[in-house]
């Protein structure tokens, strides 16, 4: 088995979405000003985040010149993340408070997320090639605007999870490893130039596989079904809600299974006490650091795990394609 690769793919967004408010216009972005702590672990360590960025972020100018410092020299990457209900064009009416991106047509998907990139060039002088919906609001139906946008990776599938909400997503099936998306099912392999990096999910303990193969017939709206999985081993590479020892349980199973890369997510404001539910005071935010310091420090001296940018893995683990050329894209 080759040497494992380690992401860090960071949501980075304004304040406030956990209160179930979803503001087109008029965000706050000081949780920017927090993040150098975080970015200071992965530079101790030689890792390289991804700031998947989202508009607010993008059109902020003390936000943004935050994340240039950051991300000066290739330290970081910058990729996109698309909020829905505060991207341009905003003429929806009723259909503006749309949260999951997949639930609007593909060209209105299509003209928020060039929107997003035309920002992000603009603020940032690169152009996304990595991407993650809000709120893991993703299916096939956008696999194809990203080819067409130009974008090479996508993470914004998280195996073995679902949302209980109506049309909402689900990655039940979904594989561990990366592999190309597919245009009628981003839950499996197919033949898009889009490589999908899934967020780093797995059973660890007795009887992983058929415990992953019994979720997938799991009922979408089953109660308590989430937790009960939790409390059979599900595990994520996802510092907000884990503790160490399971992360670092997960990252050793994983390794042992052959899995390639070890994705590593979280959001932005976490990083700013009181702005989520997981941090809610500095002492919080200290255990918060320590976590992802401890699993990234895992990763590197146990298993030797490669730091690699969102967009470096679909060469590492031998997926890169050529993107459709312009006169391609357009019949997608």
């Amino acid at each position: 088995m080759g040497r494992p690769a380690v992401v860090v793919s960071i949501d980075t967004e304004e304040e406030g979405l956990w209160s179930n408010v979803y503001r087109p216009v008029g965000n706050s972005c000081r949780n920017l000003a927090w993040l150098p702590r975080l970015h200071q672990v992965c530079t101790r360590l030689g890792v390289k985040p991804t700031y998947l960025v989202d508009y607010p972020v993008a059109t902020d100018r003390a936000a943004r010149s935050i994340l240039k410092d950051l991300a000066a020299g290739g330290a970081a990457e910058i990729g996109a993340h698309l909020h829905p209900w505060c991207t341009p064009p905003l003429e929806l009416g009723a259909r503006g408070r749309v949260t999951y991106a997949h639930q609007l047509p593909a060209a209105v998907q299509e003209a928020k997320l060039a929107t997003l990139c035309a920002a992000i060039a603009n603020g940032f002088g690169v152009r996304p090639t990595s991407y993650r919906a809000g709120r893991w609001g993703f299916d096939a139906s956008t696999v194809p605007v990203l080819e067409r946008l130009g974008f090479t990776v996508d993470t914004s599938v998280r195996p073995l999870w679902w949302d209980r909400a109506a049309g909402a997503p689900s990655f039940r099936r979904a594989p561990v490893s990366p592999y190309r998306l597919d245009r009628a099912d981003a839950s499996r392999a197919g033949a898009s130039s889009v490589v999908e990096v899934p967020v780093s999910s797995a059973f660890v303990g007795p009887l992983p596989a058929l415990l992953a193969r019994a979720t997938a017939f799991v009922p979408a709206a089953a109660p308590g079904m989430l937790y009960a999985l939790e409390l059979a081993g599900l595990r994520s590479l996802l510092p907000e809600q884990q503790t160490l020892a399971q992360m670092c349980t997960l990252v050793d199973t994983l390794v042992a299974r052959g899995v390639p890369v070890l994705n590593v997510m979280f959001h932005s404001p976490t990083a700013m006490p009181g702005a989520t539910p997981f941090v809610r005071d500095r002492a919080q935010l200290e255990r918060f650091v320590t976590r992802v310091e401890g699993l990234l420090e895992h990763a590197r001296a146990r298993h030797d795990a490669l730091p690699l940018g969102l967009s470096d893995v679909p060469a590492y683990v031998g997926l890169a394609v050529t993107p459709p050329s312009p006169a391609a894209r357009a019949t997608m």
